[in-house]
């Protein structure tokens, strides 16, 4: 419990008074909010009440699309560069380093990916 101490609901998880701020938060919540809002505009005409059998299926459709585009926009905004203290990792590789760059090297730094 001592990890949400520092959590604040209230308070943005980005600054939003830049426009990079703005988008990384846009990008967070407009995946959730987007689907239900179309498919109740979708639910109104007529050929979607006759196929209400396919509302499932094209709404997970629907989805993977939205991941298509928006994952490699989210990825090339938040930071994909991540640091570890070297005595956090696994013993091999830790010995390793150490035996190539001795006490020089104290933070490894790592591409998180996908």
């Amino acid at each position: 419990m001592e990890a949400l101490k520092g959590f604040d609901i209230d308070a943005p998880r980005w600054d939003q008074s830049t426009f990079m701020g703005r988008l990384k938060h846009f990008f967070n919540i407009t995946d959730c909010l987007i689907l239900p809002i179309i498919m109740q505009r979708l639910e109104k005409y007529r050929f979607m009440q006759k196929i209400t059998f396919l509302h499932g299926p094209l709404q997970v459709m629907m989805v993977g699309v939205f991941l298509i585009f928006m994952v490699p926009a989210a990825c090339s905004l938040f930071p994909q560069r991540c640091s570890m203290a070297v005595s956090k990792l696994e013993p091999e590789l830790r010995e390793s380093i150490i035996s190539q760059y001795g006490d020089r090297v104290s933070y490894v730094y790592f591409n998180k990916g996908l």
